[in-house]
């Protein structure tokens, strides 16, 4: 056994497991990102701050949550600022812990919203919409062979399955339910709040690295004392009952946060129109 070998397994189970939330997490990135500077630019402060209004707060309840969790504390906690706050660049919300965080502390800190919102947005599909069961939505991807798998193979599989997610997720839609246009609206919320900041992403990487390696140690007994296909099942059943509820909730906040763009989009088409 070689330390590459080890770091190939680990690679592996860290695709297998969280390479699906890591690909919704970047897509809702960008559709909401959108969302957010699109209803700002053209629609001014009042429908910005309407689709922001329950997505940032959550986003940085989970950020104080996160620095309570890990001891490190709360110094000032701002909700929502739809003006700005001058003093921290611009941003519509804040969190300062009131001591130094550890790696630890800023890897959740950095993750909290994006569970935050997603149990957020969780709660608001099953109570807004009939029927709805996450195992339907985000299945996990099996992944055969691990010690034979490459590492594109499997990055193939995860990518080959989300457009059917997404696509069966908008077909389950129920349009003539008020319901739905308020999970609607939530979710798009939702789905802004949970999108990471370029703060939480400046931290993420670098704490996510120091966490890999620690494990490092741990990839290298599952290489030595046990199948790794096994526990690879074995990790997927246990993670599943996290991530995918976690991935249900944000393949509909991507589709509603889609959604709401593109109903952004039409509405203001005869004004972009009529400055060409």
């Amino acid at each position: 056994m070689s330390l590459l070998t080890v770091i190939q397994l680990e690679i592996l189970f860290v695709l297998a497991l969280f390479l699906p939330l890591a690909l919704q997490l970047v897509v809702l990135y960008l559709v909401s990102r959108g969302l957010w500077r699109f209803s700002g630019r053209y629609f001014g402060r009042g429908i910005w701050a309407l689709l922001a209004s329950v997505g940032v707060p959550i986003h940085e309840l989970s950020h104080a949550a996160a620095f309570l969790l890990t001891g490190a504390g709360v110094q000032r906690l701002v909700l929502f600022a739809p003006r700005g706050l001058s003093e921290y660049g611009g941003a519509t919300g804040v969190t300062i812990p009131a001591r130094q965080p550890s790696v630890v502390s800023r890897l959740v800190a950095s993750i909290a919203p994006f569970f935050g919102c997603s149990l957020a947005a969780w709660l608001v599909l099953r109570l807004l919409l009939p029927g709805f069961t996450a195992a339907d939505v985000a299945a996990p991807t099996p992944i055969n062979s691990p010690e034979t798998a490459g590492a594109g193979q499997v990055i193939g599989q995860i990518l080959g399955a989300y457009p059917g997610y997404l696509i069966g997720a908008f077909a389950r839609l129920q349009w003539s339910r008020w319901q739905t246009y308020l999970a609607l609206y939530l979710g798009a919320s939702l789905g802004m709040g949970a999108a990471p900041s370029r703060e939480d992403f400046r931290h993420f990487f670098p704490a996510l690295l120091g966490l890999l390696v620690v494990l490092l140690p741990i990839f290298a007994l599952i290489q030595l004392f046990s199948d790794p296909a096994t526990m690879l099942t074995r990790f997927q059943t246990i993670a599943g009952t996290v991530t995918v509820p976690i991935g249900a909730a944000l393949i509909y906040a991507t589709v509603f946060s889609f959604i709401a763009l593109l109903l952004l989009v039409i509405l203001s088409l005869p004004r972009l129109l009529g400055t060409r």
